[in-house]
């Protein structure tokens, strides 16, 4: 199945260069809206190569299942790839399932648009493994992680897993003037000794309790023009990476990383790394360039959790 079944539809760039877009039939709309990026604009220039997901409506049962065990899985989503085809199927809970074509650059994923609640989870991860898998053939990089700009600086990684204070991070930086790029997943790119990130900007996901400082565990959601005089900006070459933990019981604290330690950290940010053979040594490539970069692990404590000048201050040192 063609993903030109949706064709003629508007398309939302992805990139600032314009060549991954996602489009969606209307009645699919509200599936792809909760993981579209809010820098996300309508594409412009339709003469330009570029790789295409699009979503469609499906209600018919029962949806093709690939055999054999998958080659990876994101939440509610299993990926199945076959090498020799160029060729990653895609199936959800949700009766829920996508083709990716990484030899034409172009995916079709299919959702019911009437069993919203989970057809929607698994719409996410489809696009987000369906994006990570095309940007491995344009030699780029999906990672699970953020990234800021502090003024006068180049652009930080802030890399961690879920629950290691990675958003929390962003946000409380961005509160003290660094530019806001993303808090959960950016793009990477290596050219001429370079690594540059692009940030797929979203509204954050914060601790109840963060604003006051005293962590409830209950999430809430917070639009990125909330946090006070926040800046923000959609791409930057990166200068250094920062790795998030959370040790409740010591102060907040700052320390070198090795480039081996920070390499072995961003490998499990980028799940999808080795699963598409023809595009792993290009990837790889790209994510080595930043652990060769100054890396520093930064161990959360108590005294900054809603105290964005306090964290400021022990990263000072870093901005210098």
């Amino acid at each position: 199945m063609s993903a030109n079944r949706t064709g003629g539809l508007p398309a939302h760039a992805l990139l600032q260069d314009q060549s991954l877009v996602v489009q969606s039939q209307p009645e699919c709309w509200p599936l792809v809206r909760p993981w579209l990026p809010l820098n996300a604009e309508k594409a412009t220039n339709t003469t330009l190569p570029r790789a295409t997901l699009s979503v469609a409506a499906w209600r018919s049962s029962p949806r093709p299942d690939p055999t054999g065990k998958a080659t990876l899985r994101m939440g509610s989503v299993e990926a199945h790839v076959d090498d020799e085809a160029g060729i990653v199927a895609l199936t959800g809970e949700a009766n829920s399932w996508g083709r990716i074509d990484l030899e034409a650059l172009e995916g079709i994923l299919w959702a019911d648009p009437d069993n919203h609640e989970k057809a929607s989870a698994d719409v996410y991860a489809m696009l987000t493994i369906g994006s990570a898998f095309l940007l491995g053939r344009s030699g780029r990089a999906l990672i699970h992680a953020g990234a800021v700009v502090p003024p006068g600086h180049q652009g930080w990684l802030v890399v961690g897993d879920a629950h290691s204070g990675k958003t929390t991070t962003c946000a409380s930086l961005a509160m003290t003037g660094c530019e806001l790029l993303s808090d959960d997943q950016v793009v990477l790119s290596y050219r001429a000794g370079r690594v540059s990130g692009e940030g797929w900007l979203r509204p954050l996901h914060l601790d109840e309790g963060w604003s006051r400082g005293v962590p409830c565990g209950q999430r809430r959601t917070v639009h990125p023009s909330e946090l006070g005089n926040a800046t923000l900006r959609r791409a930057t070459e990166l200068g250094a990476a920062v790795f998030t933990s959370v040790n409740p019981d010591q102060p907040t604290s700052v320390s070198e990383m090795s480039a081996p330690d920070a390499f072995l950290h961003i490998v499990r940010q980028s799940p999808w790394l080795l699963a598409d053979r023809r595009a792993a040594a290009s990837v790889m490539e790209t994510l080595s360039s930043v652990a060769v970069l100054p890396c520093y692990s930064l161990q959360l404590g108590l005294d900054t959790f809603g105290s964005p000048d306090r964290l400021r201050a022990v990263l000072h040192p870093l901005m210098s």
